[in-house]
Protein backbone atom coordinates (compact mmCIF):
# COMPACT_ATOMS: atom_id res chain seq x y z
CA UNK A 1 0.00 0.00 0.00
CA UNK A 2 1.52 3.47 -0.92
CA UNK A 3 0.91 6.45 2.09
CA UNK A 4 -0.92 9.47 0.47
CA UNK A 5 2.03 11.63 0.57
CA UNK A 6 4.62 9.23 -0.57
CA UNK A 7 1.89 8.97 -3.54
CA UNK A 8 1.68 13.00 -3.37
CA UNK A 9 6.02 12.77 -4.07
CA UNK A 10 5.69 10.43 -6.45
CA UNK A 11 3.15 12.38 -8.97
CA UNK A 12 5.11 15.52 -8.27
CA UNK A 13 8.52 14.24 -9.26
CA UNK A 14 6.58 12.98 -12.13
CA UNK A 15 5.39 16.22 -13.29
CA UNK A 16 9.19 17.54 -12.81
CA UNK A 17 10.55 15.30 -15.15
CA UNK A 18 8.19 15.39 -18.13
CA UNK A 19 8.50 18.93 -17.71
CA UNK A 20 12.21 18.66 -18.81
CA UNK A 21 11.70 16.29 -21.47
CA UNK A 22 12.25 18.08 -24.75
CA UNK A 23 9.25 19.07 -26.68
CA UNK A 24 7.80 17.21 -29.22
CA UNK A 25 5.19 18.60 -31.78
CA UNK A 26 2.35 16.44 -32.54
CA UNK A 27 2.52 14.40 -35.80
CA UNK A 28 0.14 15.24 -38.12
CA UNK A 29 -2.73 12.75 -38.62
CA UNK A 30 -2.95 10.68 -41.37
CA UNK A 31 -5.02 10.95 -44.26
CA UNK A 32 -8.45 9.47 -44.38
CA UNK A 33 -8.28 7.04 -47.13
CA UNK A 34 -10.26 7.93 -50.08
CA UNK A 35 -13.58 5.79 -50.59
CA UNK A 36 -13.82 5.36 -54.18
CA UNK A 37 -17.19 7.02 -55.56
CA UNK A 38 -18.39 3.66 -56.91
CA UNK A 39 -19.09 2.86 -53.32
CA UNK A 40 -20.65 6.42 -52.63
CA UNK A 41 -23.87 4.91 -54.00
CA UNK A 42 -27.27 6.97 -53.43
CA UNK A 43 -28.03 5.01 -51.04
CA UNK A 44 -25.25 5.69 -49.22
CA UNK A 45 -25.96 9.19 -49.12
CA UNK A 46 -29.61 8.83 -49.04
CA UNK A 47 -28.70 6.98 -45.11
CA UNK A 48 -25.47 9.57 -44.76
CA UNK A 49 -28.47 12.38 -44.93
CA UNK A 50 -31.20 10.04 -42.88
CA UNK A 51 -29.67 8.90 -40.13
CA UNK A 52 -29.43 11.80 -37.96
CA UNK A 53 -33.53 12.39 -37.81
CA UNK A 54 -33.99 8.59 -36.78
CA UNK A 55 -34.25 7.89 -33.16
CA UNK A 56 -34.19 4.59 -31.15
CA UNK A 57 -36.57 4.79 -27.97
CA UNK A 58 -36.29 2.30 -25.02
CA UNK A 59 -38.88 2.14 -22.20
CA UNK A 60 -39.43 1.09 -19.01
CA UNK A 61 -42.84 -0.94 -18.24
CA UNK A 62 -43.82 -2.06 -14.80
CA UNK A 63 -43.88 -5.99 -15.08
CA UNK A 64 -46.25 -6.53 -12.39
CA UNK A 65 -43.79 -6.90 -9.62
CA UNK A 66 -42.95 -4.24 -7.40
CA UNK A 67 -40.13 -2.07 -8.40
CA UNK A 68 -39.39 -4.63 -11.71
CA UNK A 69 -39.42 -2.79 -14.55
CA UNK A 70 -39.49 -4.18 -18.31
CA UNK A 71 -37.48 -2.92 -21.20
CA UNK A 72 -39.17 -2.04 -23.95
CA UNK A 73 -37.38 -1.40 -27.75
CA UNK A 74 -38.84 0.86 -30.42
CA UNK A 75 -37.60 3.40 -33.17
CA UNK A 76 -39.19 6.89 -33.89
CA UNK A 77 -38.22 9.86 -36.52
CA UNK A 78 -37.68 13.64 -35.42
CA UNK A 79 -41.13 15.51 -37.56
CA UNK A 80 -40.14 19.03 -35.63
CA UNK A 81 -36.87 20.61 -35.04
CA UNK A 82 -37.69 21.23 -31.36
CA UNK A 83 -37.85 17.91 -30.31
CA UNK A 84 -41.02 16.28 -31.46
CA UNK A 85 -41.00 12.86 -32.80
CA UNK A 86 -43.38 10.23 -34.34
CA UNK A 87 -43.65 6.80 -33.36
CA UNK A 88 -45.72 3.92 -32.83
CA UNK A 89 -48.79 4.37 -30.02
CA UNK A 90 -47.69 0.34 -28.68
CA UNK A 91 -44.28 1.60 -28.00
CA UNK A 92 -44.90 3.96 -25.60
CA UNK A 93 -48.18 3.22 -24.36
CA UNK A 94 -47.70 2.33 -20.26
CA UNK A 95 -44.02 3.59 -19.90
CA UNK A 96 -43.05 4.67 -16.62
CA UNK A 97 -40.09 6.20 -18.33
CA UNK A 98 -38.43 6.17 -21.49
CA UNK A 99 -35.03 7.62 -23.21
CA UNK A 100 -34.65 8.65 -27.06
CA UNK A 101 -30.98 7.72 -28.83
CA UNK A 102 -30.04 10.14 -31.66
CA UNK A 103 -26.69 9.78 -33.43
CA UNK A 104 -24.38 11.83 -31.85
CA UNK A 105 -26.12 12.89 -29.03
CA UNK A 106 -26.77 11.80 -24.99
CA UNK A 107 -29.79 9.73 -24.47
CA UNK A 108 -32.46 12.30 -23.60
CA UNK A 109 -35.38 11.66 -21.77
CA UNK A 110 -38.71 11.67 -23.57
CA UNK A 111 -42.42 12.70 -22.76
CA UNK A 112 -45.65 11.52 -24.56
CA UNK A 113 -47.63 14.69 -26.02
CA UNK A 114 -50.32 12.43 -27.03
CA UNK A 115 -51.53 8.62 -28.60
CA UNK A 116 -54.17 7.19 -30.68
CA UNK A 117 -54.28 3.38 -29.93
CA UNK A 118 -56.94 2.84 -32.20
CA UNK A 119 -53.98 4.09 -35.16
CA UNK A 120 -51.12 2.75 -33.15
CA UNK A 121 -49.75 6.11 -33.73
CA UNK A 122 -48.25 8.74 -30.70
CA UNK A 123 -46.66 11.68 -30.42
CA UNK A 124 -43.18 12.20 -28.09
CA UNK A 125 -40.94 15.36 -26.88
CA UNK A 126 -37.42 15.36 -25.99
CA UNK A 127 -35.45 18.56 -24.46
CA UNK A 128 -31.62 19.29 -25.08
CA UNK A 129 -32.23 23.25 -25.66
CA UNK A 130 -30.91 22.54 -29.21
CA UNK A 131 -32.86 21.83 -32.48
CA UNK A 132 -33.09 18.65 -34.32
CA UNK A 133 -32.20 17.51 -37.76
CA UNK A 134 -35.83 16.78 -39.30
CA UNK A 135 -37.19 14.18 -41.47
CA UNK A 136 -39.39 15.38 -44.33
CA UNK A 137 -43.19 13.63 -44.10
CA UNK A 138 -43.91 12.68 -47.74
CA UNK A 139 -47.29 12.15 -49.53
CA UNK A 140 -48.20 8.13 -50.11
CA UNK A 141 -50.70 8.69 -52.47
CA UNK A 142 -48.95 8.32 -55.82
CA UNK A 143 -46.72 5.06 -54.57
CA UNK A 144 -45.63 2.50 -57.31
CA UNK A 145 -45.13 -1.01 -56.65
CA UNK A 146 -40.90 -1.91 -56.86
CA UNK A 147 -39.94 1.65 -56.36
CA UNK A 148 -37.13 1.79 -53.62
CA UNK A 149 -37.58 1.92 -50.07
CA UNK A 150 -35.15 2.55 -47.09
CA UNK A 151 -36.39 1.65 -43.01
CA UNK A 152 -33.61 3.06 -40.29
CA UNK A 153 -34.56 1.27 -36.65
CA UNK A 154 -33.69 -0.34 -33.12
CA UNK A 155 -34.25 -4.15 -34.36
CA UNK A 156 -33.41 -5.95 -31.16
CA UNK A 157 -31.78 -2.85 -29.37
CA UNK A 158 -29.64 -2.44 -31.96
CA UNK A 159 -29.65 1.03 -32.77
CA UNK A 160 -29.82 2.54 -36.28
CA UNK A 161 -29.89 -0.44 -38.02
CA UNK A 162 -30.95 0.08 -41.92
CA UNK A 163 -32.25 -2.17 -44.21
CA UNK A 164 -33.43 -1.97 -47.42
CA UNK A 165 -36.56 -3.21 -49.80
CA UNK A 166 -39.17 -2.67 -52.22
CA UNK A 167 -42.91 -1.08 -52.15
CA UNK A 168 -44.09 -4.50 -52.23
CA UNK A 169 -47.98 -3.88 -51.59
CA UNK A 170 -50.61 -0.90 -51.21
CA UNK A 171 -53.66 -0.64 -49.66
CA UNK A 172 -53.06 -3.70 -47.24
CA UNK A 173 -55.04 -3.82 -44.15
CA UNK A 174 -53.95 -5.43 -41.41
CA UNK A 175 -54.65 -5.83 -37.52
CA UNK A 176 -52.37 -5.63 -33.93
CA UNK A 177 -53.39 -6.21 -30.32
CA UNK A 178 -55.17 -2.54 -30.16
CA UNK A 179 -55.78 -1.45 -33.92
CA UNK A 180 -57.61 -2.40 -37.27
CA UNK A 181 -55.02 -1.01 -39.51
CA UNK A 182 -56.38 0.02 -42.82
CA UNK A 183 -54.67 1.60 -46.09
CA UNK A 184 -51.14 0.38 -45.05
CA UNK A 185 -47.79 0.12 -47.40
CA UNK A 186 -46.64 -3.39 -47.84
CA UNK A 187 -42.51 -3.71 -48.15
CA UNK A 188 -39.73 -6.01 -48.31
CA UNK A 189 -37.86 -4.52 -46.37
CA UNK A 190 -36.17 -6.90 -43.20
CA UNK A 191 -38.08 -5.89 -40.02
CA UNK A 192 -37.68 -6.51 -36.62
CA UNK A 193 -38.87 -6.01 -33.25
CA UNK A 194 -37.71 -2.91 -32.28
CA UNK A 195 -38.07 -1.40 -35.96
CA UNK A 196 -41.90 -0.17 -34.87
CA UNK A 197 -42.41 3.31 -34.94
CA UNK A 198 -39.50 3.77 -37.52
CA UNK A 199 -39.58 5.50 -40.82
CA UNK A 200 -40.19 4.25 -44.24
CA UNK A 201 -38.20 6.38 -46.44
CA UNK A 202 -38.48 6.83 -49.99
CA UNK A 203 -35.55 7.79 -52.24
CA UNK A 204 -35.71 10.96 -52.12
CA UNK A 205 -35.41 10.54 -48.55
CA UNK A 206 -39.47 12.07 -47.35
CA UNK A 207 -40.83 9.86 -45.10
CA UNK A 208 -43.73 7.52 -46.54
CA UNK A 209 -44.94 5.27 -43.64
CA UNK A 210 -44.09 4.22 -39.83
CA UNK A 211 -43.29 0.85 -39.52
CA UNK A 212 -45.42 -1.37 -37.27
CA UNK A 213 -45.65 -4.90 -37.75
CA UNK A 214 -44.24 -7.56 -39.52
CA UNK A 215 -46.27 -10.79 -40.66
CA UNK A 216 -44.70 -13.38 -38.51
CA UNK A 217 -45.90 -16.64 -40.66
CA UNK A 218 -44.19 -15.34 -43.42
CA UNK A 219 -40.90 -13.84 -45.50
CA UNK A 220 -40.53 -10.21 -46.21
CA UNK A 221 -43.67 -9.35 -45.47
CA UNK A 222 -44.21 -5.95 -43.09
CA UNK A 223 -46.15 -3.23 -42.67
CA UNK A 224 -46.09 0.69 -42.67
CA UNK A 225 -49.01 2.97 -41.61
CA UNK A 226 -49.23 5.37 -44.80
CA UNK A 227 -47.78 8.90 -44.39
CA UNK A 228 -51.18 10.43 -45.87
CA UNK A 229 -52.85 8.60 -42.61
CA UNK A 230 -50.83 10.31 -40.59
CA UNK A 231 -51.40 13.30 -42.22
CA UNK A 232 -55.19 12.74 -42.01
CA UNK A 233 -54.62 11.43 -38.45
CA UNK A 234 -52.93 13.54 -36.82
CA UNK A 235 -54.80 17.12 -35.81
CA UNK A 236 -57.36 14.47 -34.47
CA UNK A 237 -54.85 12.32 -32.63
CA UNK A 238 -53.10 15.81 -30.99
CA UNK A 239 -56.42 17.58 -30.58
CA UNK A 240 -54.78 20.90 -28.92
CA UNK A 241 -57.85 22.45 -28.48
CA UNK A 242 -59.43 19.90 -26.58
CA UNK A 243 -56.31 19.03 -25.33
CA UNK A 244 -55.47 22.16 -23.27
CA UNK A 245 -59.29 23.95 -23.33
CA UNK A 246 -59.00 26.88 -25.65
CA UNK A 247 -60.46 27.80 -28.91
CA UNK A 248 -58.34 29.15 -32.34
CA UNK A 249 -61.22 27.72 -35.12
CA UNK A 250 -58.75 27.44 -38.14
CA UNK A 251 -58.15 24.40 -40.04
CA UNK A 252 -55.61 24.04 -41.95
CA UNK A 253 -55.40 21.82 -45.25
CA UNK A 254 -52.90 18.85 -44.60
CA UNK A 255 -52.41 17.26 -47.56
CA UNK A 256 -50.61 20.45 -49.19
CA UNK A 257 -46.93 21.31 -49.06
CA UNK A 258 -47.74 24.89 -47.04
CA UNK A 259 -49.80 25.10 -44.23
CA UNK A 260 -52.86 26.39 -46.45
CA UNK A 261 -56.26 27.51 -44.39
CA UNK A 262 -59.58 25.64 -45.48
CA UNK A 263 -61.39 26.68 -42.64
CA UNK A 264 -62.42 29.34 -40.55
CA UNK A 265 -65.15 29.20 -37.68
CA UNK A 266 -67.37 32.39 -37.78
CA UNK A 267 -66.74 34.37 -34.88
CA UNK A 268 -63.74 32.38 -33.67
CA UNK A 269 -60.34 34.12 -32.69
CA UNK A 270 -58.95 33.27 -35.58
CA UNK A 271 -62.13 34.93 -37.57
CA UNK A 272 -61.53 37.88 -35.25
CA UNK A 273 -57.84 38.19 -35.76
CA UNK A 274 -58.27 38.48 -39.73
CA UNK A 275 -57.15 34.62 -41.07
CA UNK A 276 -59.04 33.65 -44.03
CA UNK A 277 -59.68 30.26 -45.98
CA UNK A 278 -56.97 30.40 -48.89
CA UNK A 279 -54.63 32.16 -47.00
CA UNK A 280 -50.61 29.68 -45.74
CA UNK A 281 -49.48 30.41 -42.30
CA UNK A 282 -45.79 31.22 -42.17
CA UNK A 283 -45.11 31.72 -39.02
CA UNK A 284 -46.39 31.82 -35.53
CA UNK A 285 -44.72 33.88 -32.81
CA UNK A 286 -41.81 33.67 -35.14
CA UNK A 287 -41.30 29.85 -35.41
CA UNK A 288 -41.81 28.66 -39.27
CA UNK A 289 -44.72 27.12 -40.05
CA UNK A 290 -43.79 24.56 -42.89
CA UNK A 291 -47.36 22.65 -43.50
CA UNK A 292 -49.95 21.40 -41.19
CA UNK A 293 -48.22 19.61 -38.84
CA UNK A 294 -46.52 22.39 -38.19
CA UNK A 295 -49.67 24.80 -37.33
CA UNK A 296 -50.65 21.99 -34.86
CA UNK A 297 -47.56 21.49 -32.72
CA UNK A 298 -47.30 25.02 -32.57
CA UNK A 299 -50.58 24.86 -30.50
CA UNK A 300 -49.11 22.37 -28.37
CA UNK A 301 -49.04 23.91 -24.72
CA UNK A 302 -50.88 27.10 -25.50
CA UNK A 303 -54.17 28.14 -23.27
CA UNK A 304 -57.01 30.25 -23.59
CA UNK A 305 -55.95 34.67 -23.26
CA UNK A 306 -52.56 33.73 -25.02
CA UNK A 307 -52.00 35.80 -27.84
CA UNK A 308 -50.84 34.25 -31.28
CA UNK A 309 -48.55 36.55 -33.63
CA UNK A 310 -49.26 34.72 -36.59
CA UNK A 311 -47.53 35.71 -40.51
CA UNK A 312 -49.54 34.90 -43.30
CA UNK A 313 -49.24 35.20 -47.12
CA UNK A 314 -51.83 35.88 -48.90
CA UNK A 315 -51.72 36.05 -52.73
CA UNK A 316 -48.69 38.01 -53.42
CA UNK A 317 -48.86 40.12 -49.61
CA UNK A 318 -47.97 39.42 -46.23
CA UNK A 319 -49.78 39.77 -43.27
CA UNK A 320 -49.20 40.06 -40.10
CA UNK A 321 -52.27 39.84 -36.99
CA UNK A 322 -52.56 38.53 -33.69
CA UNK A 323 -55.18 36.28 -32.62
CA UNK A 324 -55.84 36.04 -28.68
CA UNK A 325 -57.21 32.24 -27.76
CA UNK A 326 -60.75 32.19 -26.38
CA UNK A 327 -61.70 29.26 -23.47
CA UNK A 328 -63.20 26.52 -24.70
CA UNK A 329 -67.07 26.82 -24.12
CA UNK A 330 -68.22 23.20 -22.69
CA UNK A 331 -71.55 21.74 -23.02
CA UNK A 332 -73.47 22.10 -19.47
CA UNK A 333 -74.65 18.79 -18.24
CA UNK A 334 -78.18 17.93 -17.90
CA UNK A 335 -80.60 17.87 -14.75
CA UNK A 336 -80.45 13.95 -13.71
CA UNK A 337 -84.01 14.08 -13.31
CA UNK A 338 -86.67 11.06 -13.56
CA UNK A 339 -83.42 8.39 -14.80
CA UNK A 340 -83.14 4.92 -15.05
CA UNK A 341 -80.58 2.52 -16.64
CA UNK A 342 -80.63 1.40 -20.04
CA UNK A 343 -80.68 3.27 -23.40
CA UNK A 344 -83.82 3.17 -25.84
CA UNK A 345 -82.59 1.27 -29.00
CA UNK A 346 -84.95 1.83 -32.50
CA UNK A 347 -84.69 -1.14 -35.61
CA UNK A 348 -84.09 -0.58 -38.74
CA UNK A 349 -83.93 -3.01 -41.81
CA UNK A 350 -82.34 -2.22 -45.14
CA UNK A 351 -79.29 -2.22 -47.28
CA UNK A 352 -76.67 0.20 -46.77
CA UNK A 353 -73.28 0.96 -47.76
CA UNK A 354 -73.06 3.82 -45.03
CA UNK A 355 -75.02 4.95 -42.26
CA UNK A 356 -78.41 5.87 -43.69
CA UNK A 357 -80.23 8.58 -42.22
CA UNK A 358 -82.66 7.18 -39.41
CA UNK A 359 -84.89 9.82 -39.63
CA UNK A 360 -85.90 9.29 -42.97
CA UNK A 361 -87.10 5.62 -42.10
CA UNK A 362 -89.72 3.89 -39.85
CA UNK A 363 -88.39 1.37 -37.34
CA UNK A 364 -89.16 -1.82 -37.21
CA UNK A 365 -88.82 -2.73 -33.61
CA UNK A 366 -88.11 -0.44 -30.30
CA UNK A 367 -87.71 -1.42 -27.00
CA UNK A 368 -85.08 -0.96 -23.99
CA UNK A 369 -81.04 -2.09 -23.63
CA UNK A 370 -78.71 -2.43 -21.05
CA UNK A 371 -75.33 -1.04 -23.92
CA UNK A 372 -75.40 0.01 -27.23
CA UNK A 373 -74.33 -3.77 -29.09
CA UNK A 374 -74.90 -5.24 -32.47
CA UNK A 375 -77.55 -7.87 -30.49
CA UNK A 376 -79.75 -5.63 -29.50
CA UNK A 377 -81.53 -6.25 -32.41
CA UNK A 378 -80.59 -9.05 -35.20
CA UNK A 379 -82.32 -10.50 -38.44
CA UNK A 380 -83.15 -13.69 -39.33
CA UNK A 381 -79.96 -13.95 -41.35
CA UNK A 382 -78.12 -11.25 -39.06
CA UNK A 383 -77.69 -8.94 -42.22
CA UNK A 384 -79.04 -5.83 -43.61
CA UNK A 385 -80.03 -3.89 -40.42
CA UNK A 386 -79.71 -0.73 -38.59
CA UNK A 387 -79.92 0.49 -34.85
CA UNK A 388 -80.05 3.91 -33.20
CA UNK A 389 -79.47 4.34 -29.23
CA UNK A 390 -80.15 7.24 -27.49
CA UNK A 391 -80.48 8.59 -23.97
CA UNK A 392 -77.53 9.49 -21.45
CA UNK A 393 -73.84 8.97 -20.36
CA UNK A 394 -72.72 9.71 -17.03
CA UNK A 395 -69.53 11.41 -17.30
CA UNK A 396 -67.89 10.63 -13.71
CA UNK A 397 -65.23 13.83 -13.29
CA UNK A 398 -64.55 16.84 -15.87
CA UNK A 399 -61.48 16.60 -18.05
CA UNK A 400 -60.82 15.11 -21.72
CA UNK A 401 -62.17 11.66 -22.78
CA UNK A 402 -61.08 9.56 -25.58
CA UNK A 403 -64.26 7.34 -26.74
CA UNK A 404 -64.20 4.84 -29.08
CA UNK A 405 -66.35 2.23 -31.32
CA UNK A 406 -65.32 -0.81 -32.08
CA UNK A 407 -67.82 -2.13 -35.27
CA UNK A 408 -68.42 -4.25 -38.00
CA UNK A 409 -69.74 -2.39 -40.39
CA UNK A 410 -70.64 1.64 -39.13
CA UNK A 411 -70.86 3.65 -36.39
CA UNK A 412 -70.84 6.64 -35.44
CA UNK A 413 -71.13 8.46 -31.70
CA UNK A 414 -72.57 11.57 -31.31
CA UNK A 415 -72.42 13.12 -27.42
CA UNK A 416 -74.84 16.42 -27.33
CA UNK A 417 -74.51 17.65 -30.73
CA UNK A 418 -70.97 17.12 -31.37
CA UNK A 419 -69.74 13.78 -33.37
CA UNK A 420 -66.80 12.12 -31.50
CA UNK A 421 -66.40 9.12 -33.51
CA UNK A 422 -67.36 8.45 -37.05
CA UNK A 423 -66.34 4.86 -38.11
CA UNK A 424 -68.78 4.50 -40.84
CA UNK A 425 -68.58 2.69 -44.07
CA UNK A 426 -68.08 -0.92 -45.06
CA UNK A 427 -65.43 -2.52 -43.10
CA UNK A 428 -64.40 -4.76 -40.66
CA UNK A 429 -64.00 -5.01 -37.38
CA UNK A 430 -61.98 -0.94 -36.62
CA UNK A 431 -61.94 0.28 -33.78
CA UNK A 432 -61.83 4.46 -33.91
CA UNK A 433 -61.38 7.20 -31.50
CA UNK A 434 -62.18 10.71 -31.08
CA UNK A 435 -61.36 13.20 -27.91
CA UNK A 436 -63.98 15.30 -26.58
CA UNK A 437 -63.82 17.29 -23.03
CA UNK A 438 -66.61 17.45 -20.72
CA UNK A 439 -68.34 18.36 -17.65
CA UNK A 440 -68.92 15.49 -15.04
CA UNK A 441 -72.69 14.57 -15.08
CA UNK A 442 -75.23 13.64 -17.56
CA UNK A 443 -74.76 14.22 -21.22
CA UNK A 444 -77.26 12.84 -24.14
CA UNK A 445 -75.74 10.30 -26.10
CA UNK A 446 -76.79 9.20 -29.73
CA UNK A 447 -74.91 5.54 -31.50
CA UNK A 448 -75.80 4.71 -34.60
CA UNK A 449 -74.88 1.46 -36.39
CA UNK A 450 -75.52 -0.87 -39.24
CA UNK A 451 -74.81 -4.18 -40.32
CA UNK A 452 -74.40 -5.14 -44.16
CA UNK A 453 -73.00 -9.21 -44.49
CA UNK A 454 -70.99 -11.08 -42.51
CA UNK A 455 -69.41 -10.78 -39.25
CA UNK A 456 -71.85 -8.21 -37.02
CA UNK A 457 -69.98 -6.05 -33.81
CA UNK A 458 -70.53 -3.15 -32.01
CA UNK A 459 -68.66 -1.69 -28.52
CA UNK A 460 -68.34 0.95 -26.92
CA UNK A 461 -65.12 1.79 -25.04
CA UNK A 462 -63.57 5.06 -23.12
CA UNK A 463 -60.45 6.39 -21.21
CA UNK A 464 -60.11 8.84 -19.21
CA UNK A 465 -59.12 10.92 -16.11
CA UNK A 466 -57.43 8.08 -14.05
CA UNK A 467 -58.65 5.47 -16.00
CA UNK A 468 -56.90 3.56 -19.36
CA UNK A 469 -59.49 1.85 -22.05
CA UNK A 470 -62.11 -0.08 -20.59
CA UNK A 471 -65.53 -0.76 -21.46
CA UNK A 472 -68.12 1.59 -20.76
CA UNK A 473 -69.81 -0.05 -18.42
CA UNK A 474 -74.15 -0.95 -18.07
CA UNK A 475 -74.24 1.46 -15.52
CA UNK A 476 -72.84 4.27 -17.25
CA UNK A 477 -76.05 4.56 -19.56
CA UNK A 478 -79.06 6.45 -18.30
CA UNK A 479 -82.37 7.03 -20.63
CA UNK A 480 -85.41 8.95 -19.09
CA UNK A 481 -87.86 6.59 -17.25
CA UNK A 482 -91.81 6.11 -19.18
CA UNK A 483 -93.96 8.42 -17.72
CA UNK A 484 -96.87 6.86 -15.60
CA UNK A 485 -100.10 7.36 -16.44
CA UNK A 486 -102.45 8.26 -13.45
CA UNK A 487 -104.62 5.37 -12.29
CA UNK A 488 -108.32 5.31 -13.48
CA UNK A 489 -110.18 6.82 -10.52
CA UNK A 490 -113.03 4.24 -9.00
CA UNK A 491 -116.43 4.22 -10.24
CA UNK A 492 -117.55 5.47 -6.59
CA UNK A 493 -114.83 7.71 -6.22
CA UNK A 494 -114.54 11.56 -7.47
CA UNK A 495 -113.21 11.98 -10.51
Amino acid sequence: MIRISTLLTYCLFCQLVHAQEPKHEPEPPAPEPEIPLARYTPTVKLIERSLPSVASIQTFKQSGAPGVFNVGVGSGSVIHASGYLLTNDHVISGAADGQVFLPGRQPLRLRTICGMSSEDLALIKVDSGQTFATLPLGRSDDLMLGEPVLVIGNPGGLTHSVSTGIVSGLNRATATETAFLPWMIQTSAAVSGGNSGGPLINALGEQIGVITMKKLDAENINFAISADRVREIFPRMLSAELRYSFRLGVVVDMFKPVAEVSAVADGSPGSKAGVRPGDTIVQIDGSPIRHGIDFHIALIDRKAGDKLQILLKRGDESLSVEAELAPLELAEPVAAENMVTGLRFEAFTGQWEQLPDFDALTPVKSGRADTPTESAFITKDGENYGLRFSGFIKIPTDGLFTFYTSSDDGSRLRIGDEVVVNNDGLHGVMRLGGLTRLKAGMHPITVTFFEAGGAEKLELSYEGPGFNRQTIPAEAYFMQAAERKPAEPKPDEPK
